[in-house]
């Protein structure tokens, strides 16, 4: 694996009521937390996946991250921040994780 960049991401499960109006918001102001090295593939066009029930996916992006490397948790819905070696910055919600294989997981986005 080619490690040629970083990640850091946040988690939008955290919802709170607004005492105002009672629906429930998610948070803005949760800031990233730090992820790990990791390798970054850009795909344009998106590529696309059919998933197990028929429906198709598109994802411009595909991060692998080593296993021991990764001590968080990330979901589907997840916000991810990639940060190239050379400094370029992009941020995605996370479609699909695969963490099945036992020396990395895969994040596409």
């Amino acid at each position: 694996m080619k490690l040629n960049g970083s990640f850091n991401y946040k988690s939008n499960s955290e919802v709170t009521i607004d005492p105002a109006t009672g629906f429930a918001t998610q948070s803005t102001e949760t800031p990233f937390v730090s992820g790990c090295l990791c390798q970054i593939d850009k795909s344009i066009p998106a590529r696309q996946k059919v998933g197990t029930d028929g429906h198709k996916f598109a994802y411009t992006y595909t991060v692998f991250c080593f296993r021991s490397d990764f001590k968080g948790e990330i979901a589907i819905g997840d916000d991810v921040e990639i940060i190239y070696h050379n400094g370029v910055r992009d941020t995605f919600t996370v479609l699909s994780v695969d963490d099945t294989h036992p020396k990395y997981i895969e994040i596409w986005g």
